[in-house]
């Protein structure tokens, strides 16, 4: 592990524009920037402004700094942890998950696996995560855009406005009087309501709304089930396409498993789950894609181009000696069915030749002049031009005939 140390102040702006492997950053009291990765030095690019620290990081790395510090993290490609941080943070893309802990107010642009987040001192606000979400005590307004995954939140004592989960919400107290809570779930909401909680209720749902909350009635009112709590300081709006179960907090496993067993549409949970599943590959993909440094494409298309090249040329030459292997097949076929050709000419003239003498013998006639036989010199004339090429054998055959009158 390769480490280097820069001092700073209490309270610096950190900027890590890229890390291409994972990061964790940590909190500490001492006005340092303590930098450790995995690869030593050739992987990091290290710019100061003032107390203004730019830092690109080609591996994995560890980075501790002031817990007032400012950090803004542009783009991480692998999992990112920040733990003790109460300066204001600042995220961009995150590819893998993310862990955070003891931090200030936070930006979160996407992050592209799970994320959790725990004891936040500011507000939250987040545009998107495309795993499951479990969010904890956040003293802030917590704002999400979408969560494609489940959403298990407790301690919003800020309030909160979550506008789409992507499956289901598991929701526990505290509800702060004068806060709002807002959420749309894809699938079924279960929420834990303490028996002294002074909230107001606004439901809707594709299922069922039920609760097991004594003293809580809920009515019916432009398709919306209202109710109230104590006095209803706070406001709950909760919209889901399946169900919404209120329970108190004692005894809500019970409530839970009896309300799940009951359920009647897993078959399209399953489903908004494995499609989302699906979003979250795709997008995770196209990421990565577009993380990965141009000059490294260049150098894999020149490596690819090269070995194509050596296998053109490779096949080239397996080409060029097949081609040779059949053309000298050919020829020595051209020359054995030439002599074959020769030998059946030679016995059909033997042949032809005793047919005669036995006819002669046997009618007592006188041989008539024989027709002067074809030199031997054209036969071999005529079978060179089918070693060659230039004739086939039924040519040779047709012609040596002709030759001899035949």
């Amino acid at each position: 592990m390769w480490n280097q140390a820069v001092d700073t102040t209490l309270s610096p702006t950190i900027v890590v524009e890229e890390c291409l492997g994972d990061l964790s950053v940590q909190g500490a009291d001492e006005p340092r920037l303590t930098i450790s990765l995995r690869n030593g030095t050739d992987a990091l690019s290290l710019r100061r402004e003032g107390e203004t620290f730019f830092l690109t990081l080609r591996t994995d790395a560890y980075l501790v700094c002031p817990r007032k510090a400012r950090p803004t993290l542009a783009a991480v490609r692998g999992d990112l942890r920040v733990q003790d941080i109460s300066g204001p943070l600042t995220v961009g893309a995150v590819s893998g998950d993310g862990r955070l802990r003891g931090v200030g107010p936070l930006t979160l642009d996407e992050i592209y696996g799970d994320l959790s987040l725990h004891a936040v001192s500011g507000e939250v606000r987040i545009r998107e995560v495309f795993g499951d979400a479990r969010i904890q005590e956040v003293d802030g307004f917590l704002s999400v855009r979408a969560v494609r995954g489940d959403l298990r939140a407790a301690g919003l004592r800020g309030g909160a406005a979550v506008e789409g989960i992507g499956a289901d919400l598991r929701l526990r107290p505290p509800y702060v009087p004068g806060a709002t809570y807002r959420f749309g779930v894809g699938s079924t909401a279960h929420i834990v309501v303490p028996a002294d909680a002074s909230i107001r209720f606004a439901l809707r749902a594709g299922g069922r709304i039920r609760s097991t909350i004594p003293g809580l009635s809920l009515a019916e009112t432009g398709g919306m089930m209202t109710g109230a709590l104590g006095s209803g300081e706070a406001l709950l709006e909760v919209t889901a396409g399946s169900h919404i179960l209120l329970v108190p907090e004692t005894g809500e496993g019970a409530e839970w498993n009896a309300w799940a067993a009951g359920m009647e549409d897993v078959g399209a949970v399953v489903e908004a789950r494995v499609a989302e599943a699906i979003a979250m590959l795709e997008a995770r993909l196209d990421e990565t894609l577009r993380s990965v440094d141009s000059e490294e494409i260049r150098r894999r298309v020149e490596r690819a181009a090269e070995r194509a090249r050596q296998a053109a040329e490779r096949y080239a030459r397996e080409a060029g000696e097949a081609a040779r292997r059949e053309a000298e097949r050919a020829r020595r076929e051209a020359r054995q069915e030439a002599e074959r050709a020769r030998r059946e000419a030679e016995r059909a003239r033997m042949q032809a030749e005793r047919a005669e003498r036995r006819w002669q013998r046997a009618s007592g006639r006188r041989p008539e002049p024989t027709r002067p036989t074809v030199a031997s010199e054209e036969i071999l004339r005529v079978l060179r031009l089918v070693e060659e090429g230039k004739l086939t054998p039924e040519q040779a055959a047709d012609l040596i005939a002709a030759l001899e009158g035949r």
